[in-house]
């Protein structure tokens, strides 16, 4: 039983449900019979106060459906936010979501949500890592505006689910929790109540009982895919011999399939798989000391991550460039939580000219994570990583765990080590040891409590991470460090009035090196406040020290110390259902990490405004647009360093639930100064445009052009023995300040979900 739940009875239904059935003054047909829930209780804007719009779910089971329905009020139903969006993308139009359980466990649950019109979103949720939305399955929604709110229908397949088995006749225990978003109130309501002094939301689920004599009928799962494509591409890899590849109308297909153990062990193998309809990652931030972390967009990588997932990071996918096959096996045994993956990667084969010995080369990443329940609310964990590359390895392994102590205190930990052996010292695609030694190992460790109420939350964290810690794995960013850090913020919540909540935040970080040299500190404070309208603003200040010392950067004769300060203000507001915008603006002193050639990093001047503008002017077209420019210039004179342009723009246009169109435009350049800094001067457009048809996750059908515009190197050119461009080979222009198409890709993608 969750910590504030219930107990109720799901009741099987003689005949299904229609949304028809809910649209009229009384309930009709197989509605009659469902459980009805009218006790929701806001969780925003104030804990605990009954809901401002009514809303009434029901909830019901068939032999292979489970059904839940949404009738939802609204005193101004001109203001409910509904378009016509791509799945998974709800974006701030109002939705009901429900949360399954099925494991009761209060760990990880199954998510199903939809917003008015009956576009849905599905995803896994865990209480360590919350939503992964790459989770797609089958099931079915039907949404309609109404005079007085709308209606919601989902109907839910136990064949999408994953639960235990049981004896014939026995009842099933689950926890669900059903909420409610009211966008332009900003307001959530949540079945049971959601109260924010106690951490975590499966923790306060509602158990129900039902679900007898349902299994899963469909254990089998495959998604073959076929490709066509022609595509022109800048092939540099040898770079005194680029030259431009075509191909023609090419071919070739793979194959994803899933296979269900025991209702509750799922195994997910691919073969060859593209990944060509994902779109673009999210550029780094410019003036980057360490290496940026980037999201993964690839579905194999993303979905059921979370049983990967520990406070030391050894499951970062994005090492993982170009795989041929890989197989992943995740679920749940009894209190144990199993995740296994398996899978190649080409791309250290393919960085190298036909004719080296690694070319056609590949790597081996190999993860094994296995957790074990303790109590209701606790777990304790092994995870063990390795990459292996022609004889050399990076393996890494150890123990985690999470308590949950009086509902507000979460304590969690880990220690790790780490081999790892090199043919060289500096292998293709692995991190360096130190001093670019063959082998070292390392050990890294990690501590952190956090505790949150309605107005406190706080976190403090200690990590040691040693000199010969290496992880190929995993996200690394630096060896040798002993780091302090903490957040505290507090939330004043006034019960009326303009504003929702307000209140201050501030971090700090202290980090030395084993030696006991003091090397950075940073410390964060700022004041948000969140208004009625979906509308926030928020202003921050950023003061940091940095040491660096001559093994950071060579060209410093000794260590240095500078310090940075920036200050800066935010917003974000959705006033109408077709407008949303946000921005800020900051500006100080920052230190330099990309100097001149011979010099060592020095503090500039930077100032960066930004703009996200997203527009709806009707039900099916969402116009996403950021701007972010970066201006840096010296501390002495005011001389420009280098300017860094950042445009992005996402066009979707919905047709119906299962068609849609989309544009994609990302602009970025890098403008610099050269005497002021190693930076070369860049330009870089990527283009994509993509239809989608798909009636259901895994039948699909894309159409799509990628294209790459970037302002070539003048100095590339076919060259003779004596260094010379060789004027009877094809040499690129110089287009230095022109964009130039550097590769461009069109294609047409079938995929076919079988069921068996």
């Amino acid at each position: 039983m969750g910590l504030h739940g219930g107990h109720v009875f799901i009741p099987r239904l003689d005949a299904a449900p229609k949304l028809a059935d809910f649209l009229g003054t009384a309930l009709a047909g197989g509605a009659k019979q469902m459980l009805r829930v009218n006790t929701f209780v806001q969780r925003y804007p104030v804990d605990g106060k009954p809901p401002n719009e009514p809303t009434t779910a029901f909830l019901g089971y068939t032999h292979e459906y489970f059904f839940i329905a949404f009738i939802c009020n609204d005193r101004r139903p001109g203001l409910i936010r509904a378009h016509m969006l791509a799945r998974d993308s709800l974006s701030d139009d109002d939705s009901v979501q429900v949360m399954l359980d099925t494991f009761h466990d209060e760990r990880r649950a199954f998510v199903f949500a939809s917003n008015p019109l009956g576009i849905q979103a599905d995803a896994m949720y865990s209480e360590q890592n919350g939503y992964d939305y790459s989770f797609d399955t089958v099931w079915d929604t039907w949404g309609k505006r109404t005079r007085s709110g709308y209606v919601v229908l989902m109907r839910i397949p136990f064949a999408s689910l994953y639960f235990a088995k049981t004896a014939p006749g026995e009842m099933r225990t689950w926890g669900i929790i059903l909420q409610r978003n009211v966008s332009h109130t900003n307001e959530t309501d949540f079945w049971p109540r959601s109260n924010h002094n106690i951490a975590g939301w499966l923790t306060q689920d509602m158990e129900i009982e039902g679900f007898r004599d349902v299994e899963r009928e469909q254990n089998v799962q495959l998604e073959p895919y076929a490709i066509a494509r022609s595509l022109r591409q800048l092939n540099t890899i040898n770079p005194i011999d680029p030259y431009f590849e075509n191909k023609h109308l090419q071919g070739y297909a793979g194959l994803d399939a899933k296979f269900i153990l025991h209702n509750s062990l799922v195994l997910d193998t691919t073969f060859n798989p593209d990944f060509s309809q994902v779109g673009i990652d999210n550029p780094a931030v410019p003036n980057q000391r360490f290496p940026p972390y980037f999201a993964e967009v690839r579905p194999f990588f993303i979905e059921n991550s979370s049983y990967f997932m520990t406070p030391i990071n050894l499951y970062y996918t994005d090492n993982i460039v170009k795989p041929q096959y890989g197989a992943r096996l995740t679920g749940k045994l009894g209190r144990w939580a199993v995740g296994l993956l398996g899978v190649d990667d080409r791309s250290p084969g393919e960085e190298v000219v036909p004719g080296d010995p690694e070319f056609g080369t590949r790597a081996q990443f190999w993860v094994g994570r296995l957790n074990r329940d303790l109590g209701s609310l606790s777990n304790a964990g092994l995870i063990y990583a390795d990459r292996e590359y022609q004889g050399s390895f990076n393996r890494a392994g150890g123990f985690d765990y999470r308590l949950r102590l009086r509902n507000r205190w979460t304590v969690t930990g880990q220690g790790i080590t780490s081999q790892t052996r090199n043919t060289s010292g500096s292998t293709a695609g692995e991190q360096e040891c130190e001093n670019t030694a063959l082998s070292c190992s390392g050990q890294s460790w990690t501590q952190q409590v956090n505790y949150s109420d309605l107005h406190w939350n706080w976190w403090t964290a200690y990590g040691d991470t040693s000199a010969g810690f290496v992880t190929d794995t995993g996200f690394f960013q630096r060896p040798d460090v002993r780091q302090p850090n903490g957040d505290l913020g507090y939330t004043f919540r006034p019960a009326s009035g303009p504003i929702l909540s307000h209140g201050p935040n501030v971090y700090m970080e202290r980090i030395w090196d084993h030696t006991g040299l003091p090397l950075d500190y940073y410390l964060s404070p700022s004041y948000s406040i969140s208004f009625h309208g979906s509308t926030g603003v928020w202003a921050y200040v950023n003061l940091g020290q940095d040491r660096l010392r001559p093994i950071d950067y060579s060209a410093l004769p000794g260590n240095v110390e500078w310090h940075s300060h920036t200050e800066g203000i935010g917003f974000n507001s959705a006033p109408k259902p077709y407008l949303a915008v946000s921005g800020g603006y900051n500006q100080g002193t920052v230190v330099n990490y990309s100097p001149p050639a011979n010099d060592g990093p020095a503090p500039v001047n930077m100032s960066s405004p930004s703009l996200n503008l997203e527009l709806k002017p009707f039900a099916g077209l969402d116009l996403q647009n950021s701007y972010v420019y970066t201006h840096f210039t010296q501390l002495q004179g005011g001389e420009d360093v280098y300017d860094n342009h950042e445009f992005i723009s996402r066009w979707n246009y919905q047709l119906t639930k299962a068609a849609s169109f989309n544009l994609i435009g990302q602009y970025i350049s890098t403008l610099p100064h050269e005497e002021s800094t190693d930076l070369t001067n860049s330009k870089t457009l990527f283009a994509d445009a993509l239809f989608t048809y798909m009636p259901h996750p895994g039948t699909a059908l894309y159409v799509g052009y990628i294209g790459n515009f970037a302002n070539i190197d003048r100095s590339l050119c076919t060259r003779e023995e004596n260094g010379d461009c060789n004027p009877l080979d094809p040499i690129l222009p110089p287009t230095y300040s022109s964009l130039m198409n550097d590769g461009k890709t069109i294609y047409v993608k079938v995929s076919y979900l079988l069921h068996f």
